[in-house]
């Protein structure tokens, strides 16, 4: 494993090429290049082997997700939380907004919310409307139904976006990891608050990136500052145009993601008009990140 925190421990400081264009060059060209590459099939994913989490850690390290398969386990919450715990991530949350937000599935009393719903998600980390102070670091999701058509899923590694602003808007990523840059607003009240705020980028107490965003515009309230205005503009303009390194694929029954928090959308969907066969998949979201440095 390429363990690049503790080899280039600079690659995210501003001030330091040396680190960073090395790092660059060894990350891109490791970098997955389809879905099949992310893919670690699992026997049993509440107790993988030390060799399945050894692959798993090695997918994580080089794209900050990876793709499993459950093997024999139930495909159910607890199988989710099973994996996390075996992968060193316990500090769940819980969206104080939706009572049933471990589920994602198309909910009557919850399809206002993009989520909750058929319709196409942009470009988003989960639970932007928390501050970078109390980010989620890590997203699990598991597959229990699929939809009839539709809901595949694009996912980037903020890390690679990372580098493409520090290469082509090294002004804009300043902005972005130095500044306080949106706040969440109430949508139903407009009002912000300013205590679940702050940067787009920032480096967490062990060194890795961590990353926030969401095209939404209900509950995200941005600086009106000029730097910032133009520093949005340039990241919303990268993202919009979707780096090589974008990568689509759909989760089957069976199938979950393991993430860092990265980037991802989800095509509108056809959904079974039977409440028993409709889309289900289970979500976990950490204050923890999965770090292949720290063995759980």
């Amino acid at each position: 494993m390429k363990r690049w925190n503790l080899k280039y421990p600079r690659r995210f400081d501003l001030g330091s090429d040396e680190d960073y264009l090395r790092w660059r060059d060894e990350k891109l060209a490791a970098y997955p290049r389809n879905i099949g590459e992310l893919v670690v099939e699992l026997g049993d994913m509440t107790a993988p082997t030390p060799a399945e989490k050894s692959r798993i850690m090695e997918t994580v390290e080089r794209a900050n997700m990876c793709v499993y398969t459950a093997g024999a386990a139930e495909l159910e919450m607890a199988s989710l939380l099973a994996l996390g715990r075996q992968l060193g991530v316990s500090r769940t949350d819980k969206s104080a907004r939706h009572a049933q937000s471990d589920e994602l599935t198309d909910s009557g009393i919850l399809n206002r919310a993009v989520p909750f719903s058929t319709r196409h998600c942009n470009w988003h980390t989960d639970a932007t409307y928390y501050g970078s102070g109390k980010p989620i670091q890590a997203l699990f999701l598991l597959c229990k139904r699929p939809a009839v058509e539709g809901g595949s899923n694009k996912v980037l590694d903020h890390e690679v976006l990372y580098i493409h602003l520090r290469d082509t808007c090294p002004g804009a990523l300043d902005v972005l990891m130095n500044r306080d840059c949106f706040n969440y607003r109430n949508p139903a009240t407009g009002e912000i608050d300013p205590h679940r705020g702050g940067k787009v980028f920032w480096s967490n107490a062990d060194g890795h990136l961590c990353h926030r965003f969401s095209f939404r515009k209900t509950d995200m309230a941005w600086s009106g500052d000029a730097d910032v205005a133009a520093a949005r503009k340039a990241l919303e303009s990268l993202i919009s145009g979707e780096p090589a390194q974008v990568i689509e694929g759909r989760l089957e029954s069976g199938m979950g993601l393991i993430s860092n928090n990265v980037l991802h959308t989800r095509e509108r969907l056809v959904d079974s008009d039977d409440a028993a066969q409709k889309r289900l998949l289970f979500r976990a979201r950490f204050h923890d990140r999965v770090d292949p440095d720290c063995p759980a």
